[in-house]
């Protein structure tokens, strides 16, 4: 049996270690709708401390006229709404 280990899909990227781009914010699109936005990553800092996960930011933020950013009963949200830039590639998403 081959044992493999999950630790890194497990772990949330913090705050502190978010990047904003040349004017200084970090940008946001859906996966399934046309959404898109940014924040200037100076207000995220304001609003949430250092060591916050991102996925715990994004819950924070999701857009509230999302008609799909309700989770289900189960406790899954269907909205694709996410990080459009890391500090890597292009469609580098959280």
């Amino acid at each position: 049996m081959h044992v493999r280990d999950f630790a890194q899909l497990r772990e949330q990227r913090t705050l502190a270690s978010l990047t904003a781009d040349e004017g200084g914010y970090v940008r946001f699109a859906c996966l399934h709708c046309p959404r898109t936005g940014k924040v200037p990553l100076a207000a995220l800092r304001e609003r949430f401390r250092p060591d916050a996960g991102l996925v715990n930011i994004l819950k924070a933020i999701l857009p509230q006229d999302c008609p799909k950013a309700t989770p289900d009963p189960s406790g899954i949200r269907a909205c694709g709404f996410c990080y459009r830039n890391l500090g890597g590639g292009a469609d580098e998403r959280v």
